[in-house]
């Protein structure tokens, strides 16, 4: 990794899109990037009718004089051939610019804004198409360094090209004035979002949660579903995925563990009229058939990728998955089962470093792809002769880096599995009942607590004051 990242320094963006690649000029379009100007220099507003940053002048002069421009805007002060000569001369870049002669030249190029957009959208076509020649380049060079670890010329592929197609990478710094058009241009779209009636978050199928976790799960939240064996872990992920799809939201569940069949099959056996020993044992009647038919009408339209190959155990599989589908707009929420199954292609001195450094890989990740991303986590069992064990941050196998990565820490609890009899203080039974733990949450109160209810079987989970309605037609097949 340290080799690439010399490559990506010596050939970034920044530095090499201005060159030229094997002797060839790379896109531009430089009587637009003067028409452009012409157009901002004329009409002060004219700047907020395009999406243009500095990288996307290829002209150096052009570019340190849309840079003054750009100074001035956010300083709120008017933008004119006065201020904007003034703006230069006040930082020494009228030289860089071209000198005065220049600068009058473009500003007399144009003598009206009307079509800032269209040359705008042109001159980003350009830009972009530099970005991927350049990109492209150091691929191809690190492809040819036998050096480099495949994976990682991938890896650096997959996220440099995600970078461009979202509009290249953040910038490393924002004044205040910049952070905080962000953020209400973030809260202006939410509330639109509220407005028209769109999901602002991803609900979890539970709603005592939702209210808990500010309306769902949300971008760009790690959030560790941690438990002990048994505990109903992903269980509760197909709840959350099936919610999320169910909910217009697409979801890819990555099964390290379990393969598709076995994941569908829990899905089905949600309906109590099917048995999953009769599934497994080819004992199926035909009432079991008309039932399966029923349910699979039901959620073969749902919005949920499974991935169960082989190959998705390796992190950057995962990553690569995730990116593809992110990248065709069919990524809302990602699942993956489970944390401690997860491989790398690198080298450590201990389990707890490649632990950390999964854990941050996917916190980047969530943040890449602004997507919220569920881990589940195993915890260590509890001591010999401890029959019941509320689950703590600390029972995470590895925790001190799952919990400082983590947004979110929601531990599932059942305590009639350790003992069919136990009851609360206050006398009453954990039969058919449990609890999520919220054991951390950046945005929230710990260690609040969502009680859920759940069958004989443990194949549904509902709100605990809430009795889901059972199926009792059977249609014809």
């Amino acid at each position: 990794m340290e080799k690439i990242n010399q490559v990506q320094q010596k050939n970034s963006p920044v530095s090499s899109t201005y060159k030229t690649l094997s002797d060839r000029v790379l896109p531009n379009a430089p009587e637009l990037e003067c028409a452009v100007l012409g157009a901002l220099l004329l009409e002060s507003n004219a700047i907020h009718r395009i999406d243009l940053n500095e990288d996307d002048f290829y002209n150096q002069s052009n570019r340190t004089i849309f840079i003054a421009i750009e100074s001035l805007t956010r300083r709120q002060r008017p933008v004119d051939i006065l201020t904007v000569l003034d703006e230069l001369k006040s930082t020494n870049t009228l030289e860089q610019a071209g000198g005065t002669p220049r600068f009058i030249e473009i500003s007399d190029s144009i003598a009206s804004a009307a079509h800032i957009e269209y040359h705008a959208a042109i001159l980003k076509q350009k830009a972009i198409a530099r970005k991927l020649i350049v990109q492209s380049n150091n691929v191809m060079e690190m492809a040819f360094d036998e050096s480099q670890d495949v994976q990682d010329v991938i890896e650096y592929l997959e996220r440099s090209f995600t970078e461009i197609r979202s509009g290249g990478a953040a910038s490393e710094y924002q004044d205040m004035k910049s952070a905080i058009k962000r953020t209400i241009e973030y809260l202006t779209t939410i509330q639109g979002k509220k407005e028209q009636g769109e999901a602002v978050t991803i609900p979890t199928g539970l709603k005592a949660l939702d209210d808990r976790l500010n309306g769902g799960w949300s971008a760009p939240d790690l959030i560790i579903l941690g438990g002990r064996p048994s505990m109903g872990k992903t269980q509760f992920a197909l709840h959350f995925a099936k919610a999320a799809s169910e909910a217009e939201k697409h979801c890819l569940f990555i099964s390290i563990e379990m393969t598709t069949e076995q994941l569908i099959m829990r899905m089905l056996t949600e309906d109590e009229r099917l048995n999953l020993y009769d599934m497994k044992t080819g004992q199926l009647g035909r009432d079991e058939w008309i039932c399966i038919d029923q349910n699979i009408r039901e959620i073969e339209n749902n919005k949920l990728f499974i991935a169960d190959s082989y190959h998705i155990r390796y992190l950057n599989s995962i990553k690569s998955l995730a990116r593809k589908l992110h990248r065709t707009d069919q990524l809302d929420l990602l699942i993956i089962d489970y944390l401690q199954l997860i491989k790398t292609n690198q080298s450590f001195g201990t389990r707890d470093l490649e632990i950390g450094y999964i854990t941050g890989e996917l916190k980047s990740l969530a943040k890449e792809l602004n997507t919220p991303v569920i881990l589940l986590a195993q915890l260590s069992r509890p001591p010999k002769g401890t029959k019941i064990q509320v689950p703590v941050l600390s029972d995470l196998r590895e925790s001190g880096n799952i919990e400082q990565d983590a947004d979110k820490v929601i531990f599932p609890h059942r305590p009639s599995y350790y003992d069919p009899a136990a009851t609360e203080s206050n006398g009453r039974s954990w039969k058919n009942r449990g609890v999520l733990i919220i054991g951390k949450d950046r945005e929230g109160v710990k260690d609040e607590k969502v009680y859920f209810q759940t069958d004989d079987r443990f194949k549904k989970i509902w709100d605990e004051n809430y009795m889901p309605q059972e199926k009792t037609e059977t249609p014809p097949f």
